[in-house]
């Protein structure tokens, strides 16, 4: 490699350090501040000796068909991811978008304010070469699909149960659901809108960055059914993991309150002060299946079970995924020479340079 390949590896290098730092700088500690008073105040308040007898008596057959049905989603995003970045014709190995997919989760799950997504736009720039804003473009995309999907089923089985009076809870759940699905829809018909009418004053940096953005925002024509197949699935088996954990408690969810339990709770993951809306969702799962009429006992083990699945088990798997790698092939701050340096010495500096497709040796 020349000396101005050199060069422009180290800038690419500084400019991940810089942006790692930013990913754990002063909200990250608070973000995990909060997380831990709220888990501090939970802990005080939950029976621990009753909560683990439940837990106890729970089929465990059920509970690891659960946990299954839950962890198979991750190929399956992967899968779905990479078919919205077909255009740029992306090389990776088989599953490398799902290890994607569940790594940057992982990540998700220790920071707050929903960085996990800039850190997976990253995760494929440094990986596979592809521009961060087609990766960030690509995922504002899903967001919508998955935003809209969720509050559709959310809004249709919360009417159904709480035509009434709903809970306060779970009117404010689906008012966060509204504002990601909106804003997501917003970012897409924004990018257009700019597209056809940027001034001309813009910089061309700029104009190659929407132009990138929205490269990775409008998948294929032709991969569309294959993307709406796979989010069907996907949420198939999110639905599967909450009726099998019902049922390893003796619970039989109708499904009206299948899609309930699936869907409120998610909604309220986006809580941005935690991570992953952690604590939050604890208290959504609860009050959720609290307000079905499931026995406090019962309600108290599930959401214990289930966040422990869902939340803790990702994270020790995820520091387990990192500590091999290498192994896997996984890089997951700085770029292998010769991908992500490419592009012009502004492009660079800001991290980000034109799609390689290529995969990593």
């Amino acid at each position: 490699m020349d000396k101005s390949g050199l060069i422009k590896d180290k800038k690419d290098d500084l400019s991940v350090e810089a942006e790692g730092l930013r990913l754990w700088g002063f909200q990250t500690w608070l973000g995990i501040g909060l997380t831990l008073v709220f888990f501090g105040i939970l802990f005080f308040e939950v029976d621990w000796a009753q909560t683990w007898e439940g837990i106890r008596e729970a089929d465990k057959g059920l509970v690891l068909l659960a946990a299954l049905c839950h962890y198979a989603t991750y190929p399956v995003r992967g899968r779905r991811w990479r078919y919205t970045l077909t255009r740029l014709h992306v090389g990776a190995r088989r599953g490398q978008f799902g290890l994607f997919v569940f790594f940057y989760n992982f990540v998700d799950n220790l920071i707050p304010g929903k960085l996990g997504d800039l850190y997976a736009a990253h995760l494929i720039k440094v990986n596979l070469g592809v521009r961060r804003s087609a990766a960030l473009g690509s995922i504002v995309f899903l967001r919508m699909i998955d935003a809209w999907f969720i509050l559709g089923l959310a809004l249709l089985s919360s009417f159904a149960l709480f035509h009434e009076a709903m809970p306060e809870s779970v009117f404010w759940a689906l008012i966060i659901g509204v504002v990601i699905a909106v804003g997501a829809t917003l970012a897409m018909l924004t990018s257009v809108l700019l597209h056809k009418a940027l001034p001309h004053w813009v910089p061309l940096t700029m104009r190659e960055h929407l132009k990138s953005f929205q490269s990775g925002i409008w998948p294929q024509r032709d991969r569309l059914p294959g993307i709406a197949l796979l989010t069907i699935i996907i949420w198939a088996l999110e639905f599967c993991w909450m009726l099998f954990l019902g049922l390893s408690f003796g619970v039989e969810f109708t499904f009206v309150q299948l899609l309930f339990l699936s869907t409120i709770p998610l909604l309220a993951s986006a809580f941005p002060l935690t991570p992953s809306g952690a604590g939050v969702v604890d208290l959504t799962i609860y009050g959720c299946l609290k307000a079905i009429s499931v026995a406090h006992p019962v309600a108290l083990s599930m959401t214990v079970l289930n966040r422990f699945i869902d939340y803790w088990l990702h994270i020790a798997l995820g520091i387990l995924t990192w500590a091999m790698r290498r192994k896997l092939g996984l890089r997951t701050w700085r770029a292998a020479p010769g991908i992500g340096s490419e592009g012009s010495g502004l492009d660079s500096s800001l991290g980000d340079s034109p799609s390689t497709g290529r995969v990593l040796p």
